[in-house]
């Protein structure tokens, strides 16, 4: 895509993504999906007519990486037609555009493609420039505004839609001459022209001119006035697993914590806690951040402020809303008292952009106080966009998966069925944090992160070291904020008869099986109990527990001391709703690196077997695959299946002889 200035494309089509991704790969114009492109072209209809299309972007694309396929078309008569009829509602709008697609199986074209094909230039741009916020979230007035930016039209915020478009047609059909761009009062930026170039090289003009703005009125003022010192770090961290636990009250979230750099600088500033209720930098936001922010000033009292803050949104819901079920009442963000920002999303990708989002907003509000003193939509407008049907018609048709919004610990994650189990941990929409003592775990999590496209972070570490692994659990509260699930994988086996044990050989397995297994164990249980909001165990013990067999002492009684850590789990854990389950696989083979070096051949020996005897030797006489133990162990994490499940034991073992 790289291009000089003096670009020759082979279509206006491919001109429109190239400067469509310039617009979007700047995030001080576009985050995340937002913002919207267009061109007018001619195209040939499935009869072989040569006709007028718009080209827009279409549902679920990304500015920052949109292909051509990323524009849906519509009949521009069609579009055209729309401009004498006074009004529709939302859903006979979407009606109207999904009849004038030339393609039904496109995706589902932007809400604002009317005011793309009413305003009468070929290319047209639209983003929520940080700088343009800045300047029409404040008490100025439209006419104001207009004479900060000479040849721009200022619209008052009406929501998007086909008020607004039928808003802009009425303005554009008195549109002066040499005018530049539209911009919308709490939304954004328009600009058009009849080349990709004209029309993105005036919208960077114009953020320009606002950005120079805003620097002559800020001038050498620091952004934040800081009021406060730094917070004690570990207090803070202590009791993030708490306030997970309560941002998860009605379903499990996914923190994103940020506390150096910009977060640090807001969180440690007397404006805070000030913006905290002056909503988002766009109405676009609300759907994810809310109008308000959570401020907290003492970590000791956070659990009661974040409730406090349910409280009000519960009340404003009564108030402005009607005929949708309530969202999730909790916040969504975050601002801790010297220590930074949290958000909460139902995944980590989610917590991601809504951390973009809210630091973009404070920034956007902080900039807007300084030049002008701040003003957003009412709270009425706020919940209307909030509760917008047609979000809610995309919100009843988003199916999370199965373990979305939970985070899991899988030991011995690099190969066998630890592997299997971060697998599917993933796939099911768990965050992963794969223990592993050898290297390889971090290739493979990355492999099994592009799969399944869910974060799944690589933790190199020695289970039985009481340090190593304190300090893993406390990078997995700062990265996701607590625990829901573990899996006690992670072991060593070797064979050998009684006389030829070593203390050192049983040393390593009560290090790794047993010591091991009670670390994980301690450190995830004390998390879970932080949070409040129960929790998962399940421990793979091995067939040995229930069928000793010979030359096994080391490994069966290691694996007896973790199967009992498993049994107090679930007496000492059951009241705070967290289960623990055993599952017993028996021969694991494939992908397993516990029968290396022999192992195998001297198990199938002590048994007087050959190999493939020794790896069928059960009532169903197959092989046991580490897929079948991985279904297993999933299934336990089902609450609606297994919910009532504790201190169970499961068989994975093709039947025992």
């Amino acid at each position: 895509m790289a291009k000089s200035g003096t670009e020759s494309f082979s279509s206006l089509l491919e001109e429109r993504v190239y400067f469509s991704r310039l617009l979007g790969k700047d995030s001080s114009l576009v985050l995340h999906g937002g913002g919207n492109t267009s061109v007018k072209v001619r195209e040939m209809d499935h009869a072989g007519r040569s006709i007028d299309v718009l080209r827009v972007k279409g549902s679920g694309s990304d500015l920052a990486t949109i292909s051509e396929n990323g524009f849906t078309g519509l009949r521009m008569d069609d579009m055209l037609a729309a401009r004498s009829i006074d009004s529709m509602t939302d859903q006979e709008m979407m009606s109207y555009m999904q009849k004038s697609m030339v393609d039904p199986a496109e995706p589902a074209p932007s809400v604002e493609s009317f005011l793309h094909a009413f305003i009468p230039y070929r290319f047209v741009d639209h983003s929520h420039s940080d700088a343009i916020l800045s300047i029409t979230n404040t008490l100025l007035s439209e006419e104001d505004i207009e004479g900060i930016f000479p040849g721009v039209m200022v619209i008052p915020y009406i929501p998007p839609g086909f008020k607004l478009a039928r808003a802009i047609l009425q303005r554009i059909e008195s549109m002066p001459a040499g005018t530049r761009g539209i911009i919308l009062s709490r939304h954004g930026l328009f600009t058009f022209g009849e080349s990709g170039r004209e029309s993105y090289g005036r919208h960077l003009e114009i953020v320009a001119e606002a950005q120079k703005y805003i620097d002559r009125k800020i001038g050498t003022r620091p952004l934040f006035t800081k009021a406060y010192e730094k917070a004690d770090t570990k207090i803070v961290e202590a009791s993030l697993p708490e306030i997970r636990g309560k941002l998860s009250s009605v379903r499990k979230k996914i923190l994103n914590i940020k506390c150096d750099g910009f977060a640090l600088d807001a969180a440690m500033s007397l404006e805070a806690e000030k913006l905290a209720t002056n909503g988002p930098a766009t109405p676009d936001m609300l759907i994810r951040t809310k109008y308000d922010y959570a401020y907290i000033d003492q970590v000791s009292g956070a659990a009661e402020a974040i409730e406090k803050f349910a409280e009000k949104y519960r009340k404003e819901y009564s108030e402005y809303v009607r005929g949708f079920p309530m969202h999730d009442p909790y916040p969504s963000c975050i601002v801790i008292r010297g220590y930074g920002i949290i958000t909460a999303g139902i995944n980590a990708k989610e917590a991601s952009i809504i951390m973009d989002q809210i630091e973009h907003s404070i920034k956007v509000n902080a900039q807007a106080g300084i030049i002008g003193g701040n003003k957003f939509i009412s709270r009425k407008e706020a919940y209307d966009m909030e509760y917008w049907p047609l979000e809610e018609a995309k919100l009843r048709k988003f199916k999370p998966r199965q373990l979305e919004g939970q985070v899991s610990v899988v030991t011995g994650a690099a190969s066998g069925i630890g592997l299997e189990v971060a697998r599917k941990l993933a796939a099911s929409g768990s965050m992963v944090f794969a223990f592993d003592l050898s290297p390889e775990v971090s290739r493979i999590s990355d492999e099994i992160a592009r799969e399944t496209k869910t974060p799944v972070v690589p933790v190199v570490v020695d289970i039985s070291d009481e340090n190593s692994v304190v300090s893993a659990y406390i990078e997995i509260v700062r990265k996701a904020g607590g625990v829901d699930i573990l899996f006690n994988n992670a072991g060593v086996l070797k064979s050998n008869g009684i006389e030829n044990i070593s203390a050192e050989e049983l040393d390593l397995h009560y290090r790794v099986n047993a010591r091991g297994t009670f670390l994980m164990t301690r450190e995830a249980f004390r998390i879970m109990k932080k949070q409040g909001t129960g929790g998962n165990m399940v421990f793979n013990i091995s067939k040995n527990l229930t069928h000793p067999g010979p030359e096994m002492l080391s490994y069966g009684s290691s694996k007896a001391f973790a199967a009992h850590i498993c049994h107090y789990v679930a007496k000492e854990g059951g009241k705070y709703g967290i289960r623990s389950n055993i599952v017993n696989p028996d021969k694991i083979f494939r992908g397993s690196k516990i029968w290396e070096n022999g192992v195998l051949e001297a198990r199938a020996k002590a048994k007087g077997q050959t190999v493939e005897q020794y790896k069928t030797q059960n009532l169903l006489r197959r092989e046991v695959l580490p897929d079948h133990v991985a279904n297993v162990v999933l299934s336990l994490l089902n609450e609606e299946a297994f919910g009532a499940t504790t201190d169970a034991m499961i068989p994975v073992d093709g039947g025992i002889l």
